[in-house]
């Protein structure tokens, strides 16, 4: 089963047209049947009942469309948060920071941080120099407030 079946016989129900469904998912309207007769092949059973005239669903189909309404909006939803994490606006900061920045520049910036990106959860780990600078290398911070000067040359 494809996602394009579920996205036609989504536009099929809602119309209860063939030609008009067809229209607006930008195909012809025999290969929408053809698609849909396939997908109800796949199934086992029907969607819809036919007649020259009028389509309608089934009691099979009503229920299935509830289902696939769910799952196309899961999908869209799971889409979005991907897109989101990967601007960065979702997700996790592992963040190290000796502990004088505790009480002059980390509260002010993890304040702004918190207010521009509030989807990201943000870990704070009181460590030395030394300790951030062995974390960030073994990738379990994810930045550092650290005091300089640092000897490592990645770091320079």
């Amino acid at each position: 089963m494809e996602l394009r079946h579920l996205r036609y016989f989504v536009k099929l129900a809602e119309e209860l047209h063939f030609g008009k469904a067809a229209e607006k998912l930008h195909i012809a309207q025999p290969p929408l049947s053809q698609q849909i007769r396939q997908l109800e092949t796949e199934l086992g059973f029907e969607l819809f009942h036919r007649t020259k005239r009028h389509v309608q669903l089934t009691a099979a189909g009503e229920v299935f469309l509830s289902e696939v309404q769910q799952i196309l909006q899961h999908l869209q939803q799971a889409i979005q948060i991907g897109q989101q994490t990967s601007r960065g606006e979702l997700g996790k900061l592992v963040v190290g920071f000796v502990s004088s920045a505790a009480y002059n520049i980390l509260p002010s910036i993890l304040k702004n941080y918190r207010n521009c990106v509030p989807g990201v959860n943000l870990e704070l780990h009181e460590l030395t120099t030394d300790q951030q600078i062995d974390w960030l290398q073994e990738g379990r911070t994810d930045v550092g407030f650290i005091r300089p000067p640092v000897e490592d040359s990645k770091f320079s």
